[in-house]
């Protein structure tokens, strides 16, 4: 009898903690800068989608066009604080791999979850010939 109430009890507490992580997610995001997996432009240079270890996605918004990240470096950033496991906040900047010398970096202006698919950057197909078959 005794087992049997433990067993619902840490069902009970394993059920909703499971159910936290569904998307949409809401709420402050927390992207470690330690945790950034992979990242996609977004077409204008305005901002940028990162991805992190744990297949979250988020949404970085610039305070202006950033046109550093054009080539597909590894990222870099400037926060306050130096920890990996700190969160980025807004005005923590990012800057490339590629362009470290000359000390451009693109300040964050804002930083949401971003629940939808990530952009397709691969051009659109060709056009597909109609008409008739000649044979």
């Amino acid at each position: 009898m005794a087992c049997r109430a433990v067993l619902l009890f840490s069902l009970a507490m394993i059920l909703p903690a499971a159910a936290q992580n569904v998307p949409p997610l809401t709420g402050m995001p927390c992207l470690q800068k330690g945790a950034v997996s992979e990242f996609v432009l977004v077409h204008g240079a305005r901002m940028l989608i990162v991805i992190d270890r744990q297949h979250r996605q988020y949404r970085l918004n610039f305070a202006s066009v950033c046109t550093l990240l054009q080539i597909k470096p590894s990222l870099g950033f400037i926060t306050l604080n130096p920890s990996p496991y700190a969160c980025l906040t807004r005005g923590d900047s990012i800057y490339s791999s590629t362009d470290e010398a000359a000390q451009r970096i693109c300040r964050i202006q804002s930083i949401e979850y971003h629940n939808d698919p990530p952009p397709d950057d691969s051009p659109p197909p060709p056009p597909v010939a109609r008409g008739r078959g000649t044979g």
